[in-house]
């Protein structure tokens, strides 16, 4: 930010112009100025204005200079997501806080206890969160979801959070909870045997899944209907190939996955419309954490093992490429991890030293202008708190035939 002016500015220009105008006296004094009426500069030479240019380039904060310094200690109040808004969530001590991108106003939501300490998961809505996969919070408390505690498959149900799905540990059931009820408990099994689900941006129960169907057939399904087989979307030829985890366009008409088959891991995207499959990322080092965002086309994912410096990778739309977060910024040579997306053109990212866990500063990335800004230091489970943007629902063209890999 610009340091306005102040008083003590203007006093020195002030002198600084009466020494001026003393000079001249002296000068008009001792050698009268010449009567020629040529100009001292030729027109010429004076400069041509130009329109402005509108690039804006922007600084990135230094390590040292997040814009919280400091956490206000006031009463913890679960609000409502405002209008068009956006806030990064994060546990700092027992207390969820959570603060505009820019840090201009920040607050206590919840505060929390030991067993509930987790990753935290904001509904589509911005009405309610998972702490630790187990618990949910809203405005009426706390209560169980029905789920263990850290498990890492559990998804809200979209486009309005009423319920959270996963697969069970042992892969043989997929499950739906609803989000104000853990006892309400609904089958949603469609495969054999389920790796990876995530719920259609669409709703009205339409789910992604990848696993292997009761007739043995590997790849990627759309389910469930009602006295209908899945839809096959993908056929998962290669015995080595496994797909470790999935995501779904908030427009609902792109499928990321990522595959791994013990030589290298991949990130892929396939069109639902035409089932064409397209790859954005091989690695030999180990591809998780695939985030996708409530704005289309919005898609990360971390590369790396978690002993060692991670990157974090996204889909450039502009483009269609990955591309690294980061570069010629204070993020360069951390461990990066993302965190969520506050829309198609903002990345919220953890950085830390060296590997996945524990306490992390919060950095927001800014894709078109390639800054990056610290938000709050040291810091535990952030997350994003958005709303979702509506989406149409699962279609793919009849004559379409099913992916292979």
């Amino acid at each position: 930010m610009a340091e306005r002016p102040g008083g003590r500015h203007l006093r020195p220009a002030v002198a600084g112009a009466v020494a001026l105008a003393l000079l001249g006296a002296c000068t008009r004094a001792s050698a009268p100025p010449p009567t020629s009426l040529v100009p001292l500069v030729p027109p010429q030479a004076f400069p041509v204005p130009t329109a402005a240019t509108t690039t804006t380039v922007v600084r990135s904060s230094m390590p040292d200079e997040p814009l919280l310094a400091a956490l206000p200690d006031g009463e913890c109040v679960f609000a409502p997501l405002p209008p068009d808004a956006a806030e990064i969530t994060f546990v700092a001590g027992e207390r969820l806080m959570a603060s505009t991108p820019d840090g201009s106003t920040v607050s206590c939501v919840a505060e929390i206890r030991r067993e509930q300490r987790g990753t935290v998961q904001w509904a589509p809505d911005g009405s309610r969160a998972l702490l630790a996969a187990a618990t949910v919070l809203d405005a009426d408390g706390t209560r169980g979801s029905g789920f263990d505690t850290g498990s890492p498959r559990v998804r809200w149900e979209l486009p309005d959070g009423a319920g959270l799905i996963s697969p069970s540990s042992s892969g043989n059931s997929l499950v739906r909870r609803e989000a104000t009820s853990a006892s309400s408990r609904t089958e949603l099994t469609f495969l054999e045997r389920t790796w990876a689900a995530a719920p259609h941006p669409f709703g009205w129960g339409t789910v992604v899944a990848a696993g292997r169907a009761r007739d043995g057939q590997r790849g990627i399904f759309a389910g469930p209907e009602p006295d209908q087989p899945p839809r096959l979307l993908l056929n998962l030829v290669d015995p080595e190939e496994t797909i470790t985890e999935l995501a779904v366009d908030a427009a609902g008409d792109t499928v990321y996955f990522v595959t791994d088959n013990g030589a290298q891991f991949r990130v892929h995207q396939l069109a639902v419309a035409t089932l064409t499959l397209g790859q954005l990322e091989v690695a030999q080092a180990p591809v998780s954490a695939l985030t996708g965002g409530a704005a289309w086309r919005s898609v990360a994912w971390r590369v790396g093992l978690c002993n060692s410096i991670t990157q974090v990778r996204y889909r450039d739309d502009r483009t269609g490429r990955a591309l690294t977060v980061g570069p010629g910024t204070p993020l360069e040579g951390l461990a990066l991890s993302p965190v969520g997306w506050l829309d198609s053109g903002r990345l919220v990212v953890a950085a830390r030293t060296l590997g996945c866990d524990g306490p992390a500063d919060v950095w927001v990335w800014d894709l078109l202008n390639g800054s990056a800004t610290l938000l709050v230091k040291s810091v535990e489970f952030p997350a994003v708190r958005v709303r979702g943007e509506p989406a149409g629902p699962l279609a793919v063209d009849p004559t379409a035939v099913p992916a292979q890999l």
